[in-house]
């Protein structure tokens, strides 16, 4: 919003007083240093850092401690700030999954990857530092809340071949929803620090304005008027973290504005490792101001400081993520011994039959099919839905970049669709940019009303992409954001995708010559996505 537009409303909330001052007495002047330099003079430090809280130091922060090095750093820079003798800290770890109900042995796992011993390393880890700090810690289990609210509608959606993820899930409904609940009613606690690499910029709690609001009426006339409606001037505001190589904002994406009151994410302005010019990592940072996390983790002496980071959906861990599903998800077809037709979408002959592992009936769109003897690799294109007397069907094509698996368009349920300012879209069209995929590079899109008469009249989000995306899946996530080309990134909401549009295949279109050797566009570096 332009400077001028800001006094006239007389927002003085979103400018420090030497700011104030100097719009005062010469706006032409500062007008003229913002167009050049982009940003104010007067200040407009790290607005994570000038927090101004109407909390008092002596108001309790619950940090949920998973015994992983971020959420240990976290406890150790609160510690920092808050001298554990007070009492202000309290430390909580969950365990949202029952590893001893699992049918035992059926899912191949090693000694050091058992998924029950893992759980109770972290405990254990979690204890350590916890000790190591001096904070109290205390264990909750959310496992019936976890089963009703993220596993079983997971399951449900895998057997209908939709793609979900649980991630995003377990945000919304536990980590930010039944935890803050739960830590309400038997703490008194309603502060809660976590080791997301995110960041909120809360303008209830007088944070400095974000760098790409300084400069939106240069770059974004969407944010102007959207972010600074008076519906929203009172939500937190959910961005990508400063290590966009490590950014989780795509698994809060769906979490509401309203949950984000009193949450802290005290690592959404640290770099995981040190980073260098060239992209790489170095192995220690030039000053005290610019710590890594790791490097916080090693001169705090906490326990965990080597600990390998988790990957992957936490209730499967490193195990095979077909065979492990096979345990809850029945068989949609009387056939237990059915076999799975693989057909060749270019001239619809059969590639194989082959007995339907777990691995192919619940492969997501664009994964690699393992076709036993096959020549060359063949990839999912479509999972043709099961019926009792039918082979299950896979469409297949050949070439990571086969046209079918390329998409410009999807179509996201007008309900579904998940807005952070108050449930309210920005005004339609809008330009903007979309991700599918955790950390994948951004492409620009435009977001419009798209009323399907077709389908039950149906109303829907369209997102038309700039570039065509592979791998487009029901139900995959699509976060979108604004912002991010000189500044920070917003993020402005998400939901599950209904469907794509037609494939570059289906409309007989060649693809471009810009794809990312994964097979996704590469048209953002890791400074500006």
């Amino acid at each position: 919003m332009p400077l001028r537009e800001i006094a006239r409303r007389s927002l003085d909330h979103f400018l420090p007083d030497s700011c104030r001052r100097y719009l005062s007495t010469s706006p032409s002047s500062l007008m003229i240093d913002v167009r050049r330099s982009g940003r104010c003079p007067c200040r407009f430090r790290s607005f994570s850092s000038s927090k101004k809280s109407n909390h008092d130091d002596t108001s309790k922060i619950a940090i949920a401690m998973s015994g992983g090095v971020d959420s240990s750093v976290v406890a150790y820079l609160l510690s920092q700030q808050f001298n554990p003798s007070k009492n202000v800290l309290m430390g909580i770890h969950m365990t949202n999954w029952d590893y001893h109900d699992e049918a035992t042995g059926a899912v191949e796992t090693t000694k050091n990857d058992n998924p029950s011993k893992c759980w109770e390393q972290d405990w254990k880890d979690a204890q350590a530092v916890a000790k190591h700090l001096q904070i109290p810690l205390h264990h909750v289990s959310f496992q019936k809340e976890y089963w009703n609210d993220v596993f079983e509608p997971y399951c449900n959606q895998v057997a209908h071949n939709v793609t979900p993820n649980p991630d995003v899930d377990c945000n919304r409904w536990i980590k930010f929803g039944v935890l803050k609940d739960y830590l309400s009613k038997r703490y008194g606690i309603d502060r809660l620090a976590t080791g997301h690499y995110a960041r909120l910029w809360d303008r209830g709690i007088g944070q400095d304005m974000p760098y790409c609001l300084q400069k939106c009426d240069m770059n974004d006339p969407i944010l102007e008027e959207y972010l600074m409606q008076s519906s929203v001037q009172h939500l937190p505001i959910l961005l990508a973290a400063k290590d966009r190589s490590k950014d989780q904002s795509y698994f809060l994406s769906n979490v509401p504005a309203t949950a984000f009151s009193n949450v802290l994410f005290p690592l959404g302005d640290y770099y995981k490792k040190q980073m260098n010019d060239d992209g790489t990592t170095s192995s220690s940072s030039s000053s005290a101001d610019e710590r890594t996390v790791r490097e916080l983790a090693q001169q705090a002496q906490l326990p965990n400081a080597t600990k390998r980071d988790s990957m992957g959906i936490c209730f499967v861990g490193k195990r095979k993520h077909g065979a492990f599903l096979n345990q809850y998800i029945a068989p949609s077809h009387n056939n237990h011994n059915a076999k799975l037709q693989c057909i060749n979408i270019e001239d619809g002959s059969v590639v194989a039959t082959v007995d339907a592992n777990p691995s192919l009936l619940y492969a997501t769109i664009g994964q690699g099919a393992k076709i036993p003897g096959a020549s060359h690799k063949w990839f999912v294109v479509q999972k043709v839905v099961i019926s009792n007397d039918k082979h299950p069907t896979l469409l297949l094509c050949s070439g990571t970049h086969h046209p079918a698996l390329y998409s410009e368009t999807l179509f996201i349920c007008r309900d579904k669709l998940h807005w952070m300012m108050g449930g309210v879209p920005p005004p339609l069209p809008f330009r903007a940019k979309c991700r599918i995929r955790h950390l994948q590079p951004l492409v620009d899109c435009e977001i419009d009303f798209y009323h399907d008469q077709k389908d039950k009249n149906k109303d829907y989000y369209v997102v038309r992409l700039e570039s065509p995306l592979r791998g487009i899946a029901e139900g995959q996530v699509c976060a979108i954001y604004a912002g991010g080309s000189d500044g920070d990134l917003i993020c402005l909401g998400g939901g599950p995708i209904n469907h794509r549009g037609p494939s570059y295949w289906e409309l007989q279109k060649e693809l471009p010559l810009l794809l990312h050797p994964a097979g996704q566009n590469d048209l953002s570096n890791t400074g500006t996505m």
